[in-house]
């Protein structure tokens, strides 16, 4: 009779062991972000019980692709509290906003198999911000910029290097570099009156004279060299 007791004890314990492991897994607060006219880091944070915290860098954000982190004891209670409080169920789906540039984020909730969602852009309610600045700023705390986008055009200096270009006098070059989207060009400086640009560009991306044959060959260039000093220039 000891024995039975002693196994019906040890399933008990051993069925609310994989009950509680089962909730902890459960989502607690998703995080999305949009797009802007500008370079705003577009990404997914996704907190669940049990403090894992998924991350997916999608666009303009400094970590592409997916990866996770996991967030203390006390960072996790903090996280909790704060969704309970902000009760995203009293808010509409969509909260509309009157900033034309700005970034919208999507904020969702989770009790057991329900959820709510609540999309809106930087002039939402206090307590969202609030919720958003909260996860966001535990994303940073554990390695993950996502409070800045990147401009993708921007070149490492450690390989940045740069040539000169003289385009027509007519050709917009703010207009011109827009098409070599496959290759990182910065647009630096006009040197003078004539259209002439100092353009820089990823030497870990693309050698020295293929950058300048693919320019040449490029309609409204009229020529390109390699950004040398003045007196070794032709």
């Amino acid at each position: 009779m000891k024995t039975i007791l002693i196994t019906l004890v040890s399933i008990v314990l051993l069925a609310a062991g994989k009950c509680n492991k089962t909730e902890d897994m459960t989502n607690l607060v998703d995080l999305q972000t949009s797009g802007c006219f500008g370079f705003c880091p577009v990404f997914k944070l996704s907190a669940l019980n049990n403090g894992l915290v998924r991350y997916e860098g999608l666009r303009y954000a400094e970590k592409m692709g997916k990866d996770s982190f996991r967030l203390t004891q006390e960072e996790l209670k903090s996280l909790q509290t704060k969704v309970r409080e902000t009760n995203l169920w009293q808010y509409p789906d969509l909260i509309k906003s009157e900033v034309m540039d700005a970034p919208y984020a999507t904020l969702t909730a989770y009790e057991g198999e329900k959820s709510k969602s609540v999309r809106g852009s930087i002039d939402r309610p206090a307590p969202l911000l609030e919720l958003e600045a909260l996860m966001t700023g535990l994303a940073e705390a554990h390695g993950f910029q996502v409070k800045r986008g990147v401009n993708p055009n921007d070149v490492p200096q450690k390989t940045k290097k740069e040539v000169i270009v003289q385009l027509r006098p007519e050709i917009n070059a703010g207009n011109w570099i827009t098409q070599f989207k496959d290759v990182k060009l910065q647009l630096m400086q006009r040197q003078s009156a004539e259209n002439i640009w100092v353009v820089a560009y990823d030497s870990a991306q693309i050698k020295e004279k293929a950058l300048i044959d693919l320019l040449k060959g490029t309609d409204g260039v009229l020529e390109v060299q390699a950004n040398m000093p003045v007196k070794d220039r032709n």
